[in-house]
C-alpha cells in the first residue's frame, strides 16, 4: 500500500507541475479600456472621496486597472455592490445618479466579472487536465473491466461539484488527499471484485414468494388441498414490507460472490376501476438503494414476470437484504393479511373477519393489490467480452515479461492512448516491489493495477503535450472527447482502431462516428446528462415541498417529473424536431404517475410516451414541465423572480447581476390581512429605484408562468393567507422591448419569434458540456458559425450536435 501511495504522490506532482499555478494572468488577454460611461460615472461620483488624498474607508478608486474583471476584481466587486444597494455615491452628495444610471454601471461592472470568470475557467497551459465525473468514472470502469462499481454508495466516491447545473468543468472538478483516499479504496474495490481470491462460480436460485413449513399450523390443511406449492405473498398496503427475497437459504446453496446478478419476480398486479396501479418498488434497505420500481397491471391467474439487473458487493456466503414494498399510498391496516397468520392464495378465497377486505362483493379490488408468486437470481452476470479482458489484463503466468504484457494491455486501454516510453516501468517497480515484500503473484500485479487506476491519466482527461504548444487535438484525443460526450465513458474498439490508424479526424469517418455512436444505447446517456445539466434538474427536490400544502407529491412524481424533461430532450433529439419544441410543442412525454398530475386520461402503460396535447392540458414545451417549474420554486410557493432568473440563463444566455445584499424579503400575508398575491408584493421591488432595472427585465420572464403554482400545477386562483377570496392570477406582462403577453402561451410565442437568441444560447450550453469549460470571447467565431448551420438546417437538435462534433471548436482544445 505505501508503494500505491508514493505512486500516486508521483502522479498529483506531475500534474500540478502539469496544470501549472491557478492565478490567472491578465497578460494572456488583451486590455479592455475602461468604458466611457463607466468612467465618467466614476469621475463625477466616486473620485473626489476615495482618491490618494481623501481615500474614505482606506478605499481608493483612482488607481483601479481598466482590466475590469481581470485585475482589481475584488475592489470591483465592491464599487459594483455598493453601486447597486444604494449605499454609494451616499445620500448627502451633491450630486445622485438615477436608478438607470447605476443599474447600466451595475450590469456592464457584472457582465466584465463573467467575462473574467469565463476566462479564469477556460485557461489552458500546454496540457490541460479533466477529471472524470463519478458517473464518468463508474460507466468507464465497467467499460474497462467489467465491474460495476457502486459509487454513490456510503463510503463511494464524493458527489461532484457544479457550475451553473454543469458537473464536468475541469477547473470545478478538483482533487484532494481525501479524494485520493477514495480512488485508492475504489480500485481495490473494483480489482478484488474482478479478481477474487477464490473463483466465484454463476449460480442460480429460486423459490416460492412464502413457504409453508411443516410447524406451520396450516400445513396439513394445505397439503390436503394440494396447495403447499401456491401460497403467495399480497402487498395490499403501502405500509407492509415483503422481506423473503433471499432464495440463498442452505448450506448447499450458498450466496455466491460480489457481482452483478439478474432477478425475476412473478407477479400480479390488481388495479382498481378507478384507482391507481399497485407500484412494485424493490429495495436494499441497507444501502438504502432502489433496485427496481414499476407499476404492475395483471390478473392474479396470469401473473406477469419482471427482470432487472442489480448489483451486490457482499462476499460470499452473505446475500444482500431486497426488500418489496407495493407503494400505492393506502394507509396501513392493523389488520393485513401479513399479521393475519392466514397464508393466502387467492383474492377469491373468503377473508377472516377480522382481516382487512380487499375486495369488493363482485370481487373487485377495492385497493391497488401486489401479489408476489415466487422469486430467482442468477448470477454472477460476467460477459464472454468482460471475462476475456480480465484474462487479458491478470493471466495465470507468472513471468515478470507476461507481466509487462498484461499491465501495457491494461494501461494502455486506462489511459486511453499509446504508452509514453518507459512509461510503464513505474507500475512494473511497484510489481516487483511488492513481489520483494513477499506478497504473493498475483496479488502484486492486482497492486500495480490499483496505482493504474488511481494514475492522472486514467482519472483525468488530458489534452495537449508537454513539449509543445498544441491548439488540435489528436486523434486519441478526440476519440476520448467525442465518447464522452456521447457515452460518458472510454471509446470502444472501433474508436480506437481509428485512433490508431490517424482516420478519426477525416470528416466523412467523424461523421459516421457521429451517426454510429448516436445510434447505439449508450446515447441515453448523453441525452441524459446533459438534459439534466443544461435544465439544473439535478436541483428539482432540492426544497421539499410541504406534504400538507401538497399532498400529492411524492418521491415517484419528482421522479416522473424529471423522467419527462429528460424523455423530451430524448425524442427532440431522436426524432429531427427542432429548437422550437423546447419551447413550445403540442405534445409531451408522460408516464401514469405525471398523466395523473396534468389531468390527462388514457396513459396506462408504465413508462413515458409521446401524447398529444390539448389546449385545456395549459402544456407544452419545456417552460411548463413541473421539473422546471418546481425547481424554481421553494417547496411552499411559486418564486417569479427564480423563475425569471433561471429563463435567462438557460434559455436566453443572459446572467442577471447579483441582487443587493440589503433588500428584505417578500413576507408572508398576515392572516388578517386582505390576499395579496406575490405579484402585488414584487410591485414594492419596482418602487425601488435600486431593483427596478434589473426586476423589469427578470420578472415579465417569471410571471408569464404564474398560472403554475410551486409545484407546476395549473390554477386559475392563487391560493394565499389573509382574509377574503383567493386572488386570480395574472400572467400578463410586458418586456422591456415593449412587447406584452396576456398569459404564458403568448409568451412562448414571442420566445419563438426570437429563436436566434435562444439557438446561441443553447449551442454555448452544448458546448459547455462538450469542451468541459466554459466559453470565452475567442470561441465566439466559431460559435457563431454553428448557430449559422443550424439556422440553414432549420434548427434541428441532432443537425446542431453533429454540426458541433464536426467543428473547429470541438476539434480543438
Amino acid at each position: 500500500m505505501k508503494q500505491i501511495v508514493a505512486a500516486w504522490l508521483i502522479a498529483c506532482c506531475s500534474l500540478a507541475a502539469a496544470q501549472g499555478d491557478d492565478e490567472f494572468d491578465a497578460k494572456e488577454f488583451d486590455p479592455k479600456e475602461l468604458d466611457a460611461t463607466v468612467g465618467g460615472f466614476i469621475e463625477t461620483h466616486c473620485i473626489e472621496c476615495h482618491d490618494q488624498q481623501s481615500a474614505s474607508g482606506d478605499f481608493r478608486v483612482d488607481n483601479l486597472s481598466p482590466k475590469v474583471g481581470f485585475e482589481d476584481t475584488p475592489r470591483w466587486v465592491e464599487i459594483m455592490e455598493r453601486i447597486k444597494s444604494g449605499e454609494m455615491p451616499p445620500d448627502d452628495a451633491a450630486e445622485q445618479p438615477t436608478a438607470d444610471q447605476r443599474a447600466e454601471i451595475v450590469e456592464w461592472i457584472a457582465a466584465r466579472m463573467k467575462e473574467g470568470e469565463s476566462a479564469r475557467l477556460a485557461k489552458r497551459e500546454r496540457v490541460s487536465y479533466r477529471r472524470l465525473t463519478r458517473e464518468e468514472y463508474v460507466y468507464t470502469v465497467r467499460d474497462l473491466i467489467g465491474v460495476e462499481y457502486d459509487a454513490s454508495d456510503p463510503g463511494g466516491l464524493f458527489e461532484d461539484p457544479q457550475w451553473h447545473g454543469f458537473e464536468r468543468i475541469g477547473s470545478v472538478l478538483t482533487l484532494s488527499p481525501s479524494h485520493i483516499e477514495k480512488y485508492i479504496k475504489a480500485a481495490e474495490v473494483i480489482l478484488d471484485e474482478a479478481y477474487p481470491d477464490e473463483p466465484i462460480e454463476y449460480r442460480e436460485a429460486g423459490k416460492r414468494a412464502m413457504e409453508i413449513k411443516e410447524t406451520h399450523h396450516h400445513f396439513q390443511r394445505l397439503k390436503a388441498e394440494g396447495l403447499l406449492d401456491k401460497v403467495r405473498a399480497p402487498l395490499t398496503t403501502s405500509g407492509q414490507i415483503y422481506r423473503y427475497s433471499n432464495p440463498w437459504r442452505s448450506p448447499d446453496l450458498k450466496f455466491p460472490g460480489p457481482g452483478v446478478y439478474e432477478i425475476s419476480y412473478t407477479v400480479s398486479g390488481l388495479k382498481p376501476d378507478q384507482g391507481i396501479a399497485p407500484r412494485m418498488k424493490v429495495t436494499e434497505p441497507d444501502l438504502d438503494r432502489v433496485l427496481f420500481e414499476r407499476d404492475i397491471i395483471a390478473p392474479e391467474d396470469d401473473p406477469v414476470t419482471v427482470t432487472f439487473q442489480a448489483h451486490f458487493s457482499n462476499p460470499p456466503g452473505r446475500p444482500p437484504k431486497i426488500y418489496v414494498t407495493n407503494a400505492n399510498k393506502v394507509p396501513n391496516h392493523p389488520r393485513t393479511n401479513a399479521t393475519s397468520g392466514i397464508p393466502f392464495i387467492t383474492t377469491k378465497h373468503r377473508r377472516a373477519p377480522w382481516q382487512m377486505k380487499i375486495t369488493n362483493q363482485d370481487g373487485s379490488p377495492r385497493y391497488p393489490i401486489l401479489i408476489i408468486d415466487s422469486i430467482t437470481m442468477r448470477g454472477p452476470m460476467v460477459t464472454k467480452q468482460e471475462q476475456r479482458r480480465r484474462d487479458e489484463y491478470l493471466t495465470t503466468e507468472t513471468s515478470l515479461d507476461t507481466v509487462s504484457e498484461s499491465l501495457s494491455r491494461f494501461a494502455r486501454r486506462a489511459f486511453r492512448r499509446p504508452l509514453y516510453d518507459r512509461e510503464l516501468e513505474t507500475y512494473l517497480e511497484i510489481v516487483r516491489g511488492e513481489l520483494e515484500a513477499g506478497e504473493s503473484f498475483r496479488n502484486a500485479v492486482k497492486t500495480g493495477m490499483v496505482a493504474i487506476l488511481c494514475s492522472k491519466s486514467f482519472l483525468f482527461i488530458a489534452e495537449g503535450d508537454e513539449e509543445a504548444e498544441r491548439s488540435e487535438l489528436n486523434d486519441w484525443e478526440l476519440a476520448t472527447r467525442l465518447s464522452y460526450l456521447l457515452w460518458s465513458t472510454m471509446p470502444d474498439d472501433e474508436l480506437f482502431a481509428l485512433a490508431e490508424n490517424r482516420q478519426l479526424r477525416h470528416r466523412a469517418v467523424l461523421e459516421e462516428q457521429f451517426n454510429r455512436m448516436l445510434a447505439d444505447p449508450r446515447a441515453e446517456r448523453f441525452m441524459r446528462s446533459f438534459s439534466s445539466q443544461w435544465l439544473n434538474l439535478r436541483k428539482v427536490g432540492m426544497f421539499p415541498p410541504d406534504r400538507n400544502l401538497y399532498p400529492n407529491y411524492d418521491d415517484y412524481l419528482e421522479q416522473s417529473m424529471v423522467g419527462e424533461s429528460q424523455a423530451f430532450f430524448a425524442e427532440v433529439l431522436r426524432q429531427d424536431l427542432t429548437l422550437r419544441e423546447f419551447i413550445d410543442s403540442d405534445w409531451t412525454m408522460l408516464n401514469p404517475r405525471l398523466a395523473r398530475f396534468y389531468g390527462i386520461p388514457g396513459v396506462v402503460d408504465d413508462r413515458f410516451q409521446r401524447v398529444a396535447l390539448q389546449p385545456q392540458n395549459h402544456r407544452g414545451g419545456l417552460l411548463t414541465h413541473a421539473s422546471v417549474l418546481s425547481l424554481t420554486s421553494d417547496g411552499t410557493r411559486h418564486r417569479p423572480v427564480h423563475r425569471g432568473v433561471w429563463l435567462s440563463e438557460v434559455f436566453l444566455g443572459k446572467e442577471p447581476p447579483p441582487p443587493p445584499a440589503n433588500v428584505d424579503p417578500i413576507e408572508p400575508t398576515p392572516t388578517d390581512a386582505p390576499k395579496a398575491t406575490l405579484r402585488m408584493k414584487l410591485e414594492a421591488h419596482k418602487r425601488d429605484p435600486n431593483c427596478a432595472s434589473c426586476h423589469q427585465k427578470i420578472d415579465p420572464l417569471g410571471l408569464a408562468f404564474d398560472h403554475y403554482n410551486a409545484i407546476g400545477q395549473w390554477r386559475t386562483h392563487e391560493k394565499v393567507e389573509g382574509t377574503g377570496e383567493d386572488p386570480p392570477v395574472d400572467a400578463s406582462g410586458e418586456l422591456p422591448d415593449g412587447r406584452t403577453f396576456a398569459n404564458a402561451k403568448e409568451f412562448q410565442q414571442l420566445l419563438l419569434a426570437d429563436l436566434d437568441a435562444f439557438n446561441q444560447t443553447f449551442i454555448e450550453k452544448l458546448a459547455i458540456y462538450g469542451m468541459r469549460r466554459t466559453m470565452t470571447i475567442d470561441d465566439r467565431e466559431r460559435l457563431s458559425a454553428i448557430a449559422e448551420i443550424s439556422r440553414e438546417k432549420d434548427y434541428q437538435v441532432r443537425a446542431i450536435l453533429e454540426a458541433f462534433v464536426l467543428s473547429d471548436l470541438f476539434q480543438q482544445r
